[in-house]
């Protein structure tokens, strides 16, 4: 079990102006927390400090409960964490798993991973994630892909002189694909990457981040009020 409080960074490649949108809708949340915490059962002005102080504790409490239940987004780790945890679910990998193995946590790329196409992924996200969260989500793509990551490391092994593709291909790249390089790029859709959980967890995040932000009057209604 992690020390309370343990978090683990991670950078997520994203398309352009992610970060940006991520930024924000964290600021838009930002702007609903100063709003509820303005409400009667959280003010200690008058109060005496020990009373003050159990208040101040009440919300603090409170805004980890809107946090973990996905009704306030307001830091981009939130909602990065918030995304991450609803897309294990949506595979079915929230549960335990083994832990990975120390492999699956070097720097260098997994077999079957490769990169998105020449542009890659212009912009980058930040986010320091539950540390156990991140083991999960290590676990899950590992052991997930295991049997691919294998049979990949064996496919190497028996065409050394075969280079496969680096980048990701659509459909009409895979079809035009055969023999040996047709089997390398089926294993490699079986491997999932922590990063492809990352991107997920910033697109579920953010879509849902946004779904919580009031709608701001129209120009229309602005000019009326």
């Amino acid at each position: 079990m992690m020390p309370r409080g343990t978090v683990h960074a991670v950078w997520i490649a994203v398309d352009d102006g992610i970060a940006e949108q991520v930024k924000n809708a964290a600021e838009a949340h930002k702007s609903l927390r100063a709003q509820w915490s303005a409400d009667a059962r959280w003010r200690t002005y008058g109060l005496r400090k020990a009373e003050a102080a159990r208040r101040r504790a009440a919300w603090r409490t409170e805004v980890a409960r809107l946090r973990q239940v996905g009704e306030l987004l307001d830091t981009k780790d939130v909602i990065v964490e918030y995304g991450v945890r609803e897309e294990l679910t949506a595979r079915g990998w929230d549960h335990d798993w083994d832990p990975a193995p120390e492999e699956a946590w070097d720097q260098g790329r997994w077999p079957g991973s490769r990169d998105r196409g020449p542009g890659g992924y212009p912009d980058r996200v930040s986010a320091r994630l539950d540390a156990d969260l991140v083991a999960q989500a290590m676990a899950a793509c590992w052991w997930s892909s295991a049997p691919a990551i294998e049979q990949l490391r064996a496919w190497r092994d028996l065409h050394p002189g075969l280079t496969p593709p680096r980048y990701q291909l659509d459909e009409d790249g895979r079809r035009r694909l055969a023999g040996p390089l047709a089997e390398y790029a089926r294993l490699a859709e079986q491997v999932t990457t922590t990063g492809t959980i990352w991107r997920a967890g910033v697109t579920r995040g953010l879509a849902h981040a946004r779904t919580l932000i009031p709608a701001q009057p129209t120009g229309e209604h602005t000019a009326q009020a």
